[in-house]
């Protein structure tokens, strides 16, 4: 027990990060230890779900691709500066085997307003040249890709899905909406040539000095909008309304 105390004890500045070994130290040692303890909770994505291990995650400190909408949006990325990442935590579904991964970057900059105009306009060709350059990679030829946005009134109730007794009448609710953008990627990529189409929930949370994204991966058939709002509004109102 007292070793475990003195371990807990250390400076930050001792502290690794939890990314690739041998990494230069760019991050800020308190940010990415607040950026590694916060996380989806026991609960958040309601009954079924279990935390899995990434074993063959690659970290990626900068997750876009090399189209012109992916650059547009690093380019405001790089003036905020990134002082934490922690990616690669997942839970899986027991049935379905839906799959939900967690990415939290913490930046210097609070200001989100340019980061967040510059995604909202090239956000659907950044995550479509995106997902074809990661099947690439796999030296896999991607099939017909798209994404598109989820309108906000085609969303659950963020606070009636997870069970909140708050509504909008003290605005918490109308504020989560609008912190947290939400896209649908549609895969038809087919390496294993079964005739099945995957479908990714990609939602931001945007929260200040704080940006999460929530990725759901799941069959087309099997959708999973209730478990993905629940699950930004867990995140949102633990890192901008506890």
């Amino acid at each position: 027990m007292n070793g475990r105390r003195r371990r807990r004890s250390r400076d930050l500045t001792a502290r690794r990060r939890s990314g690739p070994a041998g990494e230069v130290v760019w991050w800020d040692p308190a940010d990415q230890d607040l950026a590694e303890r916060t996380t989806l909770e026991r609960g958040d994505l309601g009954r079924g779900w279990q935390e899995v291990p990434m074993v063959n995650n690659v970290e990626r400190l900068d997750p876009l691709g090399d189209d012109p909408g992916s650059i547009a949006v690093r380019d405001a990325r790089l003036r905020r500066r990134i002082t934490a990442l922690d990616e690669g935590r997942a839970w899986r579904q027991r049935t379905g085997g839906s799959l939900a991964v967690l990415r939290l970057e913490v930046f210097a900059n609070a200001n989100e307003q340019d980061h967040r105009a510059a995604w909202r306009h090239h956000a659907e060709d950044s995550l479509d040249a995106t997902w074809r350059a990661r099947w690439r990679e796999r030296d896999v030829a991607p099939g017909w890709i798209e994404s598109r946005w989820v309108d906000t009134s085609d969303r659950p109730e963020l606070f009636e899905v997870d069970g909140s007794t708050r509504t909008d009448g003290d605005g918490s609710s109308t504020r989560a909406r609008a912190a947290i953008d939400w896209l649908r990627i549609e895969d038809h990529t087919d390496p294993a040539g079964d005739g099945q189409v995957t479908a990714y929930e990609h939602l931001t949370v945007w929260a200040g000095r704080f940006h999460v994204t929530v990725t759901m991966r799941h069959d087309l058939d099997h959708p999973v909008d209730e478990v993905a709002a629940r699950a930004a509004a867990a995140l949102w109102r633990r890192l901008v309304s506890p």
